[in-house]
């Protein structure tokens, strides 16, 4: 009988994939994020939930600049996301034959989760996750490390890229450690498996 992994609760955000929020922004005609507010509080809904991806592609549209069509908004929010993080693809492919599965860890939305599927194939890798927009919190909110123990228990390491993130999950009671590059996770991994 094959021994159960350990989880590695893994955001997707400039971990897995690079990020750039501004380029969406920018190609809607925003000149900065205050300008974007009424945008920004709409995708919120979207990443918890709230709204349906139909329901927010038609008022995302409505808030942007005369003359944004659905496809522009589509192709501008799809824009957000850039390309994979250096040696992610590798490392999360071969992590489940090392005994630690990875699970996305995340605040997202459908869309963006799927347009990252698309883009980062090692994801296969990860076949669950806990999302925001199915528990209708962000993080830190306990909510979503409920759900995430409820489904796997207390991963082995949790690993974001934001230090208020990491902090928050410390104080939970979790093994947290920032996200820097894919060499030092796998060396931080390594270390938590052999001090077992």
């Amino acid at each position: 009988m094959a021994p159960m992994p350990e989880f590695l609760a893994l955001d997707i955000g400039n971990v897995c994939i690079r990020i750039a929020p501004e380029r969406a922004l920018k190609a809607l005609g925003f000149r900065s994020r205050e300008e974007a507010a009424g945008l920004i509080a709409i995708e919120l809904e979207f990443e918890t939930g709230r709204i349906s991806e139909d329901e927010f592609i038609r008022r995302a549209v409505r808030h942007c600049p005369s003359g944004t069509t659905v496809s522009a908004m589509r192709e501008a929010f799809s824009a957000i996301l850039v390309e994979a993080m250096p040696g992610m693809p590798e490392l999360v492919r071969k992590l489940p034959a090392q005994g630690i599965q990875p699970v996305f860890f995340s605040d997202v939305s459908t869309f963006h989760l799927r347009e990252f599927r698309m883009m980062f194939p090692a994801a296969e890798a990860v076949p669950d996750g806990v999302y925001s927009f199915e528990t209708g919190a962000l993080k830190p909110d306990p909510v979503m490390f409920a759900a995430f123990e409820r489904r796997f228990g207390v991963p082995l390491l949790y690993t974001d890229d934001r230090e208020d993130l990491i902090a928050a999950a410390r104080d939970h009671g979790w093994n947290a450690r920032r996200f820097t590059n894919a060499a030092d996770l796998t060396e931080t991994l390594a270390g938590l498996q052999n001090g077992k």
